[in-house]
């Protein structure tokens, strides 16, 4: 299961995020995941949770948004989304091609509370 690595990653990577801007509480935390990345969403938001015991994470909302595996024909031209990993392009039935969609793993925003500097 690598979504437990993935959960610990992100979530240092929050806390280094809240450390550096004050925030005292992260409510919400929104993902994109390429579909590439093979992550099942549910084990990810279960993995996010169980890492964020007692960090500024904890009972945070998560949403993963799961990103499509696109990517561009240079044959002909033609973007093409793909299910797999078998990369020919519909159109033409090239194979050279670039991707452009699959492989993100980002995260897209947090709403965060933050402590009041007078």
């Amino acid at each position: 299961m690598h979504e437990l690595s993935l959960a610990e990653k992100i979530n240092s990577t929050i806390k280094g995020l809240c450390e550096r801007s004050a925030w005292t509480r992260v409510r919400r935390i929104v993902l994109k995941v390429g579909r590439m990345r093979q992550v099942d969403p549910e084990l990810l938001t279960f993995a996010l949770n169980v890492t964020a015991k007692g960090t500024v994470s904890e009972g945070a909302e998560v949403s993963v948004l799961e990103l499509p595996i696109i990517f561009m024909c240079h044959s002909c031209g033609k973007e093409t989304n793909s299910e797999g990993t078998v990369f020919i392009c519909a159109n033409c039935g090239s194979a050279n091609v670039e991707l452009r969609s699959g492989m993100e793993l980002t995260i897209e925003s947090m709403e965060v509370e933050s402590r009041q500097v007078l």
